[in-house]
């Protein structure tokens, strides 16, 4: 009894000195540089998209002129089928609500291309997401792309003015019209505080790691480590379980329950088929006030969730979408409605995990599909600007201890890059630790399993991923241990797989609507109402059909002039993007571009091995560097179609199987291609012949040795035939009889002459053969006689 009332002290203590211990994210450095982006062009005719465009978009990078290409198609996957916005009254109240019209938000995805100095052709460089917010001949957009694994960050002038941090660079309005910017991770200037940064005192660590819920042991991300704790030390009490955290026998936490060296890189336990998580995101009055209007708030959130779903595609085969838009009011209220105690104005009597904490007991009210819920707000504890509850995902309901209530939820602060900090929070309720770093592999962290080595081998992982404690000049994706982490934590209960939903895409629009800029049945043209047809003299705006005398629209196809009449034969419709894909030109009797033809998978178009696939000019090796952004980065083989990888990045030695797959038409194993993630079209005998040149060290000497005893036996077998052959052709010379009167003891006798009888003659016996007379005596022969 004693020890029970002294342990509970024991624990209350250490739960007021972890509450009152801040530990935070904090906003990033400032940056060297920023660019404006120049020469921005829509390609299309018009210039204009909708949301079900495929399209193109190029610009160039100031001061460099660095020409850029995206090419995008629709992200139908952002939204689920029921997504709905409702809008909340500053007394909790809902004022309104109305569903996603997914054909009002033209968001993107795709992948970036450059064009180097002194060539025309495009180079692969990564991938982008965009939201486009104004097209024609002035677009505006926002989103990221990537160029070789350095992230590109696109913000309006506004947003870049409304995220920048002290020392940041200044902006010079030469208009007073809206315009881009971009700016790189690496122009991120280089200290030890920057956007993830994570300290208690001078302490590298979380805020999440603080939260007594991410440290008790009903934490299900811990559970299974005491567990397996108390079986193998039954007798044993753990000297952490005094402060709430829990080790396994290895020992250790983390959000697996596994050793965390031994899941690195493994996808097991991740959907082998495309699952979508569903997102809840509320924004309190502070975050809607600083973007102005509902409308801004919800493009604003569009690009966050569009961009951070790329990392949880590529890395856990999961799409983040939309479920719930809840904004509220720009207006905070005098005092906190006790329906949705989360929106108050920013106080110093309210931090950051208060703020989560009356989310959480918020969203434990609702019973809904959502995989877990993120608040949005401009209130920081000091630079703090995220927090999340560790494996928190597709909990229902909430629960309440030690003053804190906890649910499948977490908190985004306004800053920039938002949507990492978003991706980096929902990693934690994902059931991800942090990755090592110097200081957590000196302090016994990585042996207690509560952070993420690089490999077996290397414990700090050089601060270049997503769950990095500190952002730096290089986060990019997730590092392989924490996709073995999530993995396996996901993996160890069906339950934490059971919110996700299939991959449904969208459905098509039915019946056709003149006027959204799209050409349905039943219309010549649309190009997109009053507004959109401005200046357009071939198309009838109020009817979608052509005008009198017109036989096409060019705000719709390639092949059509200004005048509504075909173009010439061999008019450029198409530009060549390189040597595996050739422009394509217009025949002069139509108004639609040909359809673009690429150059067959496998024809060579440069050195190294460079090869065309899918249209374009590339190797396994080139799509690993394009991916990983290292020079030093090759393909771990030349068989299977899943993405696999040397790099310096992962340590010595180490190869990583990414969830993706090579481009369709890459050589793999046996002279096949890639077609969908397996190779297709190989052959035995190529498989064979493909060893042998992968493995001349090994070959080599094989195929002499056993060229040597081949040869051996060869000869061998000729030698023994030869010995036969000679043994059969030399006759045998049989032993002369001893001659007359010869005595085998040694000596001469004499032996008379048989004596005649009288009377007596020697008559041939028949069948027997009478010697001749002149000729020793023989014995008599018989003939043999066979028996039928």
């Amino acid at each position: 009894m004693f020890v029970g009332k002294a342990l509970a002290a024991v624990l209350t203590a250490a739960g007021v000195l972890l509450q009152d211990a801040i530990a935070h994210s904090v906003k990033r450095n400032p940056l060297s540089t920023v660019a404006r982006i120049e020469d921005v062009v829509i390609q299309t005719t018009s210039h204009r998209v909708h949301a079900h465009s495929s399209f193109d978009v190029t610009f160039a990078l100031s001061p460099t002129r660095q020409k850029v290409r995206l090419s995008l198609e629709p992200n139908h996957d952002l939204f689920s089928g029921d997504a709905t916005i409702q809008y909340l009254g500053a007394d909790g109240t809902v004022r309104n609500s109305k569903p996603i019209d997914k054909r009002d938000h033209r968001v993107f995805k795709g992948e970036s291309f450059v064009q180097l100095d002194g060539e025309s052709q495009w180079r692969h460089a990564g991938w982008s997401r965009i939201n486009v917010r104004r097209d024609g001949e002035k677009p505006i957009f926002d989103g990221v792309f990537t160029i070789y694994d350095n992230h590109h960050h696109i913000q309006t002038k506004t947003a870049y003015r409304q995220t920048a941090v002290s020392g940041d660079p200044g902006l010079d309005d030469v208009d007073d019209d809206e315009y881009m910017v971009v700016w790189r991770d690496t122009d991120i200037q280089p200290t030890d505080r920057d956007e993830l940064r994570r300290d208690l005192g001078s302490a590298a660590t979380c805020g999440s790691d603080e939260l007594l819920y991410n440290r008790v042991e009903n934490n299900i991300v811990y559970r299974s480590l005491e567990e397996a704790a108390q079986d193998a030390n039954s007798w044993r009490m753990s000297p952490r379980a005094l402060f709430g955290r829990q080790i396994d026998s290895t020992p250790g936490g983390n959000g697996a329950g596994v050793n965390l060296a031994n899941s690195i890189g493994s996808t097991a336990g991740c959907p082998a088929t495309r699952k979508v998580a569903l997102v809840g995101i509320a924004t309190d009055c502070t975050y809607t006030a600083k973007l102005g209007d509902g409308e801004a708030v919800t493009s604003n959130v569009i690009q966050i969730v569009n961009a951070a779903s790329q990392l949880y595609e590529n890395s856990f085969n999961i799409s983040l979408a939309i479920g719930n838009l809840t904004i509220s009011e720009a207006t905070c209220p005098n005092s906190p409605p006790s329906t949705a105690p989360w929106n108050q104005p920013c106080s110093d009597s309210v931090p950051i995990q208060t703020r989560l904490s009356l989310f959480s007991q918020w969203r434990g009210q609702w019973s809904d599909n959502n995989a877990y819920w993120t608040l949005l707000s401009t209130c920081g504890t000091g630079p703090a600007v995220g927090l999340a509850w560790l494996g928190a995902i597709c909990q229902q309901g909430a629960s309440t201890r030690d003053n804190e209530t906890s649910a499948s939820a977490n908190i985004v602060v306004r800053t920039s890059p938002e949507w990492l900090v978003f991706a980096h929070e929902t990693g934690h309720t994902f059931g991800a630790v942090h990755d090592c770093v110097d200081q957590t592999c000196n302090d016994g962290s990585v042996t207690r399993q509560e952070c993420c080595p690089l490999s077996r081998g290397t414990c700090d992982a050089g601060s270049q991923f997503v769950m990095n404690p500190s952002t730096g000049n290089s986060i990019t994706r997730f590092s392989p241990c924490s996709i073995g982490n999530i993995c396996s934590f996901l993996g160890r209960s069906p339950n934490r797989l059971g919110c996700l939903t299939d991959n449904r895409g969208v459905t098509t629009f039915t019946g056709a609507q003149c006027g959204n800029g799209i050409v349905e049945h039943g219309e010549d043209c649309d190009c997109g109402g009053a507004d959109g047809c401005a200046g357009n003299f071939c198309c009838d705006p109020t009817t979608c059909k052509f005008t009198s005398g017109s036989v096409c629209d060019p705000s719709n196809e390639e092949c059509c002039t200004p005048q509504c009449g075909f173009q010439t034969n061999g008019t450029v419709c198409r530009p060549s993007t390189g040597p595996c894909d050739p422009q394509e030109v217009c025949s002069g009797t139509s108004a639609g571009c040909p359809t673009d033809l690429t150059a067959p998978d496998g024809q060579s178009c440069g050195n190294d091995g460079l090869a065309c696939a899918s249209g374009r000019c590339t190797s396994r090796n080139l799509q690993c560097r394009t991916f990983m952004g290292a020079d030093a980065t090759t393909s771990c083989s030349s068989s299977g179609c899943r993405l696999s990888c040397h790099s310096s990045q992962l340590g010595p030695n180490e190869c990583f199987v990414y969830n993706q797959y090579f481009l369709d038409g890459t050589p793999c194993e046996g002279g096949g291609k890639c077609s969908n993630g397996n190779c297709q079209g190989g052959s035995l005998w190529n498989r064979i012949v493909e060893w042998i040149n992968n493995n001349k060290q090994i070959s080599i000497p094989v195929f002499c040795v056993a060229g040597g005893l081949l040869l051996l036996a060869i000869f061998s077998c000729c030698w023994s035939c030869f010995s036969r052959r000679r043994r059969r052709r030399v006759p045998k010379i049989p032993s002369p009889p001893p001659p007359r009167g010869w005595n085998a003891s040694g000596g001469a006798v004499r032996t008379p002459p048989p004596m005649a009888q009288p009377g007596a003659s020697y008559a041939p016996v028949p069948g027997q053969d009478v010697p001749p007379q002149d000729m020793r005596w023989e014995p008599l022969r018989t003939r043999s006689f066979r028996y039928a």
